[in-house]
């Protein structure tokens, strides 16, 4: 991982060959989650800041990271939503995840934010970066376009300051990412 390049950009700066190459590493990560264009950000919405691994000019991981305003009981927070998560299948277990999600969890700091949530398919892997199962029943826009209650099974709860994750009804005002 000597030679990987950190790259924090923004949609709007994803151009030319690194956006084609991003699109390609999510659509193998992703098959389903990509629209017909083959646009990732098209179908799961545009997020506030991307993270980029890059080898040469192989793009070996991705992270997406939404900024979203939740309700959580009567309470209004402002959280991080981490999504698009993917590590190219030959660059797994060498910690490039563990490092997209520090780099992640460093941008959220640095704004105040308190929390950062994910919905895994996997959820070890994300244990070691701080995450923990939530329990919350959680009320979200399904992909199908239905607005659904429920503890939404994979779904993981970061701190990231001192304050404790409240253990409230959590109201995404809007979809999972």
């Amino acid at each position: 991982m000597s030679n990987t390049e950190w790259i924090e950009i923004n949609r709007d700066a994803l151009t030319g060959d690194l956006e084609t190459r991003v699109q390609a590493l999510l659509g193998e990560a992703f098959p389903e989650g990509s629209s017909t264009n083959g646009d990732y950000y098209a179908f799961h919405g545009v997020p506030d800041r991307i993270f980029v691994a890059r080898e040469a000019r192989q793009v070996v991981g991705h992270l997406a990271l939404y900024q979203r305003l939740v309700k959580m009981g009567d309470e209004v927070l402002e959280i991080g939503m981490v999504g698009g998560v993917a590590v190219a299948p030959d660059h797994r277990r060498k910690g490039h995840c563990r490092l997209l999600l520090l780099r992640a969890h460093d941008d959220l700091r640095a704004r105040s934010i308190s929390f950062s949530i994910l919905f895994a398919f996997e959820p070890r892997v994300y244990l070691s970066s701080g995450y923990r199962p939530m329990q919350n029943e959680t009320h979200f826009l399904d992909v199908d376009g239905a607005w659904k209650t429920f503890v939404y099974r994979g779904s993981m709860f970061a701190e990231l300051t001192k304050r404790p994750w409240p253990n409230r009804m959590l109201e995404l005002a809007g979809g999972v990412v």
